[in-house]
């Protein structure tokens, strides 16, 4: 009975092993690009960029990585803790240009939102000519 429930564990624990291991290969594939080609984009977006054309090809399907990547959507703001203590103990050099910050957050935020359904309503004017 114990050796059942070991193996259930072993082989569960593996394919989340195995599901990251894709995931941090494909980051891993960013990096080397990255430092090899001078460009403007950063490495993880070159990794996305490469995990999404290997989805896009259909080399890679997204049952490959759906446990593992569901996880790390679900404690994602675990990895904004580093940034949140910085910006508390960098609060001296934040506070003279808080207003400023706030303001270009706020700009930003609308720009993005107009930016974001302007590209989907032009994507689904394309789609109904398609069709």
């Amino acid at each position: 009975m114990l050796y059942r429930f070991c193996s259930f564990t072993y082989i569960f624990y593996m394919r989340y092993i195995k599901q990251l291991g894709v995931i941090l290969a494909f980051a891993f594939a960013g990096e080397i690009f990255a430092r090899l080609v001078p460009g403007g984009l950063p490495a993880t977006v070159m990794g996305l960029i490469f995990m999404l054309s290997a989805l896009g090809l259909k080399l890679l399907k997204p049952e490959h990585l759906s446990e593992c990547a569901g996880f790390l959507s679900g404690v994602m703001a675990f990895f904004f803790l580093p940034a949140a203590v910085a910006i508390i103990q960098n609060s001296a050099l934040i506070l003279p240009v808080l207003w400023q910050l706030l303001f270009i957050g706020v700009i930003t935020t609308f720009f993005t939102f107009f930016i974001t359904y302007g590209t989907v309503r032009l994507l689904q004017i394309m789609l109904n000519r398609k069709k």
